[in-house]
């Protein structure tokens, strides 16, 4: 009988802190939790935020090279994983919206319902787009050697990451708009959340797994405080200089790719096995899901300015609480659907979306 291949719970467990640092970063956004926004100009705080928000703007990059470093090697892909996916979106944003009718925060038409039903969601589309053509992705870095994949990998970077950043900070700092300028479309890079972000960061992490790149954890944690250093220092020139956007945090910035990594290499460096690690780590969709709707509880104005630890441990508590939270209601929706999709993975799976037969 074939030994089951044992999960090395350090990656469930940079699973769950990716997660949480998406938690973080939302907590600051000045749209959604609102930190950046109500903070003090020139305070302990505001230098604390930056930071947090420095090492923790790699998280959805992070997400997607964990899936790159273990698709690159298999190509079985089943429909019914995505298809889970845009379900559980479906019915949150459905719940969300029943909840707002009902408490008066929103207004009922068939239109904003028709709305609520759609998955619209920055990562679930890409993300999904990315796991169907994977395989073929596959099929391009089957054909290359080490040194033909690293040349790939520095033209990709150069073009799609270097190039695009270059554009983006130009235009921040001149006030202007460079139609076409950008290689990832009219408008720009969209700030990384684009498929052709998640592309390039599938490549990375495919090169990671494909020529078995390790590095210890001291040097990668070194070169993580290297990446941090450069993306803090200038995330707060952009401040200081009263630029419109920081686009030291757009995803598609070469030193957030390579931080991102970095922190996998860091990672796989430590090996252990937790089942309870594995087991909340299966909560990390359903947070990135559900956390907003948490945060606007938890009284982020009344601790943004309060002392420096005071609103550290508000802001870490919290987002490990969001989790811990999310997992609970991860645990009652797989309770309620996992029956459903049960019945209809065979029919489901009858698509087959895979490059190789099964």
């Amino acid at each position: 009988m074939k030994e089951k291949t044992k999960r090395n719970s350090s990656i469930e467990l940079l699973r769950i802190i990716s997660m949480i640092g998406v938690v973080i970063l939302h907590y600051n956004n000045a749209s959604m939790g609102g930190a950046l926004g109500m903070v003090l100009d020139g305070s302990p705080n505001q230098y604390y935020l930056y930071l947090i928000e420095s090492l923790f703007v790699c998280a959805v990059n992070v997400f997607v090279m964990i899936s790159a470093y273990f698709l690159a090697c298999n190509q079985n892909r089943k429909l019914i994983k995505i298809l889970e996916l845009f379900v559980q979106v479906i019915v949150f944003n459905l719940v969300f919206y029943v909840f707002g009718v009902l408490r008066g925060h929103k207004v009922f038409t068939v239109s904003s319902l028709i709305s609520s039903l759609l998955p619209a969601n920055y990562f679930l589309i890409p993300y999904s787009v990315l796991y169907i053509i994977s395989p073929y992705l596959n099929l391009i870095i089957k054909q290359l050697n080490k040194e033909q994949f690293k040349r790939l990998l520095i033209i990709l970077m150069l073009i799609f990451s270097v190039w695009t950043i270059v554009i983006d900070v130009a235009e921040n700092v001149t006030g202007n708009t460079y139609l076409g300028l950008s290689t990832i479309g009219m408008y720009g890079s969209q700030y990384g959340y684009t498929i052709i972000n998640f592309v390039l960061v599938y490549f990375v992490g495919a090169y990671l797994r494909v020529n078995k790149i390790t590095l210890s954890k001291k040097k990668a944690g070194m070169w993580i405080i290297r990446c941090l250093a450069f993306l803090y220092a200038f995330s707060m020139m952009e401040h200081v200089l009263h630029l419109q956007y920081t686009a030291t945090w757009y995803y598609n910035n070469p030193i957030i790719i390579l931080m991102s990594a970095y922190i996998l290499l860091f990672f796989m460096d430590i090996h252990f096995e937790s089942k309870i690690i594995n087991e909340l780590a299966k909560a990390a969709f359903t947070c990135f899901l559900f956390h907003e709707f948490l945060l606007r509880h938890i009284r982020i104005e009344q601790f943004v300015n309060r002392g420096i630890l005071i609103l550290i441990v508000h802001q870490l508590g919290s987002a490990l609480i969001i989790y811990l939270i999310s997992y609970i209601v991860y645990k009652i929706y797989h309770l309620c659907s996992h029956w459903f999709f049960k019945l209809i993975e065979p029919y489901i799976n009858k698509i087959n979306i895979s490059v190789e037969k099964r």
